[in-house]
């Protein structure tokens, strides 16, 4: 079958490397829409964090018929706490979660769990004071609000606060919950900060007067992978089928936002989902995927999860108590789902 790339640079990069892909592949994922009805429809259930662009890309593949194409059943849940969500990976109500890597601290309390896609490999967080704040170090000693004390958004933060000399044991830290707790918090008054994703920070500053101080791994804070696509390793080896359908429709949403021909439709769906302004979204695509300085950094063409940035991870985690010792989290990473969706849209893509 000859194939004419539709969406951007990574199927190109794809098609070259298909011509050295294992013949094999296609027997192993065996997923696309020309041929899914006759292996039988499946069902998935994805959890994802808070609601920000880089935590969005299910309801994207959702909303862009991606699943249709996979013949799968996606039902998708917002959880504001990821330590919440991985407890309901681990127990069988979803099957994958979008968020935070909070699953190297299961990991090491041994939960069987699995990294295998990057969501991203940078922070998501930009600090977002109240009004008038003009440094960062006008923040030390006042109350931040935060999803939970460990949270890799509180961890980051606090690692950037430290950088410009704020002292991070003496903030005070008040649990908000998610990304729009935590903006209704700082809007209320009640706390002088908080880590806020892309696009509300724009919004944020922009249209209500707060100050976005940056993201926090350009303020100070080491590069850190804020989210990956976590499954249950045991789930995963016995649904290999429905996982690869998941990701091949989530490699789908990667290659169409690297895409300018497909920005404006982009920005309709997220504008709409997320309720953000559209300029605000536009704003955010161009910076994570075409021209900003984040662009290809944060989440690559490939989505594959940084392994530097995941062991900053780690290491923050022990760093402010949520693990016990130091611990190598490339273990938990296997891309080798991902890579079989990857070679199986090249040998097998969607019909047009």
């Amino acid at each position: 079958m000859s194939f004419t790339p539709r969406h951007g640079p990574g199927r190109l990069r794809r098609a070259a490397a298909a011509l050295t892909a294992v013949v094999a592949a296609a027997a192993l994922t065996g997923c696309g829409s020309g041929n899914a009805g006759a292996e039988g429809r499946l069902s998935l259930n994805v959890g994802v964090q808070s609601l920000v662009l880089q935590t969005y890309y299910p309801q994207l593949a959702e909303a862009l018929g991606y699943f249709d194409d996979e013949n799968l059943d996606v039902t998708i849940t917002v959880g504001e706490s990821t330590a919440n969500s991985v407890q309901g990976l681990l127990g069988g109500s979803i099957n994958a979660y979008l968020g935070g890597p909070e699953g190297i601290t299961a990991a090491q309390q041994g939960a069987s769990v699995k990294f295998v896609a990057a969501g991203a490999n940078r922070s998501i967080w930009n600090v977002v004071a109240r009004p008038g704040t003009t440094s960062l170090a006008q923040l030390n000693g006042q109350p931040i609000g935060v999803s939970a004390v460990q949270s890799i958004s509180t961890v980051t933060m606090r690692q950037a606060l430290e950088a410009n000399g704020v002292d991070g044991a003496d903030l005070d830290y008040i649990v908000t919950g998610g990304t729009a707790k935590r903006f209704a918090a700082l809007q209320a008054g009640q706390v002088a900060a908080v880590p806020l994703g892309v696009p509300v920070n724009y919004q944020a500053a922009e249209s209500q007067g707060f100050v976005d101080l940056g993201n926090t791994n350009e303020i100070g804070a080491p590069p850190i992978v804020a989210a990956v696509v976590t499954v249950e390793s045991g789930w995963a080896e016995d649904n290999s089928e429905a996982l690869t359908r998941f990701l091949r429709a989530y490699q789908r949403v990667i290659d169409d936002l690297y895409d300018p021909a497909m920005t404006q439709r982009l920005v309709e769906l997220t504008s709409e989902g997320l309720q953000i302004e559209p300029r605000y979204m536009e704003r955010s695509i161009r910076d994570l995927f075409l021209a900003g300085s984040q662009a290809g950094k944060s989440m690559p063409p490939d989505a594959h999860i940084d392994l530097a940035g995941l062991q900053v991870a780690a290491d923050a985690f022990l760093e402010f108590g949520g693990l016990q010792q130091r611990v190598d989290p490339a273990p938990l990473v296997d891309h080798s789902y991902l890579e079989a969706a990857q070679r199986s849209l090249t040998e097998n893509p969607p019909q047009p």
